[in-house]
């Protein structure tokens, strides 16, 4: 699960630097290749896991795969609108991300509950979530 919570801290931090207007438009353009590519490693490991992977595991793992993939498209779409300064672009993914960030610290919270010390760290991770938006 260490993969999970690194993924959600990423996911965090790209919310939090689309955000902040002065960010989206100096930072953003330069990390966002990163970022993209950052997401793409993420990818590339849950689909990894997946394809050895059965049962409850497989599901999750692709529930992953796919949070991942959601991350990276609008990394890149998003990097597009500041670029030509989309505004309503700009808009709905910055809503994209925040919906996929609260849908990825709650699959963390709950894929996790069973383990009293991995819920805590959850619990901030998602506090901190609910707090960015």
């Amino acid at each position: 699960m260490k993969q999970a919570r690194a993924l959600l801290a990423e996911a965090l931090r790209l919310q939090a630097l689309v955000h902040d207007d002065e960010r989206l438009r100096t930072e953003f353009p330069r990390q966002s290749r990163i970022i993209a590519g950052t997401f793409r490693d993420y990818e590339d490991f849950w689909r990894y896991q997946w394809h050895g992977a059965n049962g409850r595991d497989r599901l999750l793992y692709a529930r992953y795969l796919s949070i991942a993939q959601d991350l990276r498209i609008a990394t890149t779409i998003l990097r597009g609108a500041v670029r030509y300064s989309n505004a309503a672009t700009i808009a709905v993914k910055r809503a994209e991300i925040r919906q996929t960030v609260r849908k990825l610290a709650g699959l963390v919270r709950d894929g996790i509950a069973d383990d009293p010390e991995e819920a805590d760290r959850a619990e901030r991770m998602t506090d901190v979530a609910k707090a960015l938006v």
